[in-house]
């Protein structure tokens, strides 16, 4: 233990960030994991896939109330652009989002039926959703800003310590609880994370001493307002499947389906604690024009995440048993394609990360939207044709679509290549054909598991080249 701290304290800052908000980002989700077996078996599926329904519809609201602020996209190039002082940046932002979150609910205030008819929520989760959107803002804002600076210490107690307090609220909740569990899951944790946010909330406020910026709202909603149809969007890929099948098949079948899709995002987590270094690396990379460096630095990233999303798929059977009663099973076939479009979802973000830093928002909004139309159409004719385990599928098409289209724009934007276009094709090709293979090998346990021990030998083969290549990312 004593050699391993010594290790960790000669590595550099952004190193130590990049490997602490690692393990923050799978400590947080991993917190998920483990109260997962106990809501799959406290709730009933209807009450699992209510719940589900209900987040699928916040992280679309939330786009609207936030106007796309807390988001990478903006929020990075935000950090960036204003480095002489973040905390007035972030204070007058949290204006932005207080003013669209009050807004939004005077709307709902005078027509309630409306909004619960669309979204398929009652007035006490609209309630709870409107004022998630106006404190959970300052939560990410705060924890973008320690991120950006690689402030990784308070970053890793606050995220961790509020995740782990908020399930422990909910799971003591649910099994105090008789009736309406999936309200009483809902607002528990809730109330924990709203309370968290407020915290955050007074204290940018306090350092930025900047709610009203009028000269910086206009110049920040130029920008954002028409990135709306591209998060909404966005949101609509990773979140409508769930409400679809919950309004065409039945929420039970959106509960199982929301497990599987749970599960196949484990590849995602890896990418997110990645970017921690990536986002401000590939923002000043493309600033000084040195796209070699960047499309060297990729592919690394790329082959971890790939490697990942390949292991969910492979042991989906046995985590799914482990997560969840035999009834979920079902949806262990909706793992493969998930995963892999988690994998191309990832390379979108990639590509994106050129059209954000010009602030190309007409491109990234008819890229991000055209997706989502794909998405739409798709899952209709495909779920009503084939059963909600195709919406899977849809989704990894959706994908393609989505990502093919952000490369174009990267490139039309940038005339020199910065990425490397062949390898963006192999690395798509194999891990989206490895992650469907897993679909007929399933029957196969020690096929599944000698495939799993070969990858994982592989990444500790290339750990030198991966680490080498996070310590040169350091701005």
């Amino acid at each position: 233990m004593k050699a391993i701290l010594n290790k960790f304290k000669s590595m550099p800052e952004s190193v130590k960030a990049t490997l602490v908000f690692a393990i923050a980002s799978f400590a947080t989700s991993g917190i998920n994991y483990l109260t997962t077996p106990i809501f799959t078996r406290l709730l009933t599926g209807e009450e699992y896939g209510a719940v589900s329904m209900y987040n699928s519809c916040y992280a679309i609201v939330r786009v609207i109330a936030s106007m796309t602020l807390i988001f990478p996209g903006i929020l990075n190039v935000g950090l960036y652009e204003h480095s002489e002082n973040r905390w007035k940046y972030l204070s007058s932002m949290l204006g932005v989002t207080t003013v669209c979150t009050a807004f939004l609910s005077v709307l709902y205030a005078i027509f309630p039926a409306v909004f619960q008819e669309l979204l398929g929520l009652d007035n006490s989760l609209m309630i709870l959703m409107l004022l998630s959107c106006f404190a959970l803002p300052a939560t990410t804002f705060w924890t973008m800003k320690q991120k950006y600076e690689y402030r990784y210490q308070v970053t890793f107690f606050v995220s961790v310590g509020s995740a782990v307090l908020a399930q422990a609220v909910a799971v003591a909740a649910v099994m105090l609880a008789s009736h309406n569990l999936d309200q009483v899951r809902l607002w528990s944790a809730g109330i924990v994370n709203m309370a968290v946010g407020l915290v955050l909330f007074a204290y940018i406020l306090k350092e930025g001493k900047a709610f009203v910026d009028i000269p910086l709202w206009k110049k920040t909603l130029v920008v954002a307002f028409p990135l709306i149809p591209h998060y909404v969007s966005g949101e609509l890929l990773s979140s409508i499947n769930q409400i679809m099948i919950g309004t065409m098949v039945g929420k039970a079948e959106a509960g199982i389906y929301s497990l599987a899709a749970v599960l196949s995002a484990i590849g995602i987590l890896l990418w997110r604690a990645l970017t921690v270094m990536f986002n401000p690396f590939v923002n000043a990379k493309l600033g000084a024009r040195e796209f070699r460096t960047i499309r060297e630095t990729v592919k690394p990233l790329m082959l971890v995440v790939g490697v990942m999303c390949v292991i969910a798929s492979l042991a989906a059977p046995e985590i799914i048993r482990i997560l969840a009663t035999e009834e979920y099973l079902a949806g262990v076939y909706v793992v493969p394609p998930v995963a892999a479009g988690v994998f191309i979802h990832a390379m979108y973000d990639t590509f994106a990360a050129v059209s954000f830093f010009h602030k190309k928002s007409t491109r990234i909004m008819t890229a991000t939207l055209t997706a989502a139309i794909v998405n739409l159409v798709g899952n209709y004719v495909c779920i009503s044709a084939f059963g909600y385990l195709s919406a899977g599928y849809v989704t990894l098409a959706s994908n393609l679509v989505l990502t093919a289209m952000h490369y174009r724009n990267a490139r039309h934007i940038e005339p020199e290549e910065v990425y490397d276009p062949k390898f963006s094709l192999l690395a798509v090709t194999l891990v989206t054909l490895g992650c469907l293979l897993c679909n007929l090998i399933y029957p196969f346990i020690a096929l599944r598991y000698a495939v799993v021990a070969a990858l994982l030998v592989f990444l500790w083969t290339q750990r030198k080249s991966i680490i080498d290549m996070l310590m040169n990312m350091k701005v």
